[in-house]
């Protein structure tokens, strides 16, 4: 009776016929409670779709909008590229230590800044003898266009630290110290400026100027005597680890703007970055536009949509480019880092799946990669919108069952 059992257990588990049927009973159940439900499973090492389930429904994506974002990143900017932010004082310091004129702050998009970084610059200047500023803070205004709000977040987000303002600059996060709690800018331009006078007059460098926020680009362009301090962001890599692993809103809208800042040559926006963004799904990845709608970088929009179809094409397309490892070391690890520090803790896809997860109100998705038995690569996508319960052990039924096919 025993034998029987176990063998009964084993051809359940392990035929790839049953595993299959099960499979879709899982996803017939489920969906009389949650019907809007959509799965693309492929093996790619074989070239096989093992599950489709309403494939081409446009679905809300929540966080794994940044799996198109990072990707988009890599393929226009690529994976050494960095963020610049550029310090100027024009014309001389006298000999008593006066700088008669402005310090320019030329912001690139950069969202790493911290006051630390800024007191190095200040520090450089007192190097350099400077002792009294008698001009402005001026600090540019013009690399990313507004609205720094985007139109289609929810007006309640605001002052939340995961929906932040993007500006072409965000110091320590955007967020500043008052009454020993923390609060979000609504300004991050002028919030630099604010932390630049503070490192200022603490290094004893005299200053009675004001901070002003404008296009600086023809004041110190063609200007011969400028002095220039650089500042610059860790590689681009680097930035999608953190905004992959900790699904980190804030670099992945600055990291969207700075697509069309870089490639236009102008102020990055919101709107052009959806242009390139239409282009490399269109055009390189070949897949329909009529499959995904692109409002921003993070997923914090609720009118994203994209089809599990167009992301597991995605995916695989990434397999196939130079920055492919980049993007895959950036991916939570099953039961170990990020955001599935606590999920699929057993085996067989603890430690054996990388993917991103996503979640706003109604929306849970993931998607990724793993490794079968057989040590086929397969890639996934499972997107559930609507709900209002935990969809996670389904979805981890779903993808466990899959690993024995």
């Amino acid at each position: 009776m025993v034998r029987c059992t176990l063998i009964l257990l084993f051809f359940i588990m392990f035929v790839p016929g049953v595993i299959a049927s099960s499979i879709k009973d899982l996803i017939n159940e489920q969906s009389k409670i949650s019907p809007n439900i959509s799965i693309s499973i492929k093996n790619i090492t074989k070239n096989k779709i093992i599950v489709s389930h309403r494939n081409k429904a446009r679905m809300t994506p929540a966080s794994n909008q940044k799996i198109l974002t990072t990707l988009t990143g890599l393929e226009f900017l690529g994976p050494k590229y960095k963020f610049l932010t550029h310090i100027y004082f024009i014309d001389s310091i006298d000999d008593s230590g006066v700088y008669n004129g402005n310090i320019y702050i030329d912001t690139k998009g950069d969202p790493t800044l911290t006051t630390k970084k800024i007191k190095k610059v200040v520090l450089f200047f007192k190097q350099k003898g400077m002792k009294e500023i008698n001009g402005n803070i001026v600090i540019n205004n013009n690399y990313f266009e507004k609205p720094f709000y985007n139109k289609t977040w929810k007006s309640s987000w605001k002052g939340l630290s995961w929906a932040p303002y993007i500006s072409s600059v965000a110091v320590d996060n955007n967020l500043y110290s008052k009454d020993q709690t923390l609060y979000l800018t609504d300004n991050p331009l002028y919030l630099l400026g604010v932390i630049f006078k503070k490192q200022i007059k603490s290094h004893d460098i005299k200053f009675k100027g004001q901070i002003k926020l404008k296009n600086i680009s023809n004041l110190i362009k063609f200007n011969p005597k400028k002095t220039k301090y650089s500042i610059d962001s860790k590689e681009l890599s680097e930035l999608i680890y953190i905004i992959n692993k900790q699904s980190n809103n804030l670099y992945a809208e600055h990291i969207f703007k700075k697509i069309s800042a870089n490639y236009f040559r102008k102020s990055g926006s919101w709107r052009d970055s959806q242009k390139i963004m239409r282009f490399f799904l269109n055009k390189k990845v070949k897949i329909d536009n009529s499959e995904f709608n692109i409002e921003d970088g993070s997923g914090l929009s609720k009118y994203n949509s994209v089809t599990t179809s167009s992301i597991i094409n995605l995916l695989e397309y990434a397999t196939k480019r130079d920055y492919f490892n980049d993007f895959y070391n950036s991916l939570p690890i099953a039961g170990l880092d990020g955001t599935l520090l606590k999920r699929f803790k057993l085996k067989p896809l603890y430690k054996n799946m990388r993917a991103k997860t996503g979640y706003i109100k109604g929306v849970s998705s993931l998607s990724g990669y793993f490794y079968g038995k057989n040590n086929d690569l397969y890639i996934f996508s499972i997107i559930v919108n609507d709900y209002n319960y935990s969809i996670r052990n389904f979805i981890e039924k779903i993808l466990t069952k899959t690993y024995y096919l």
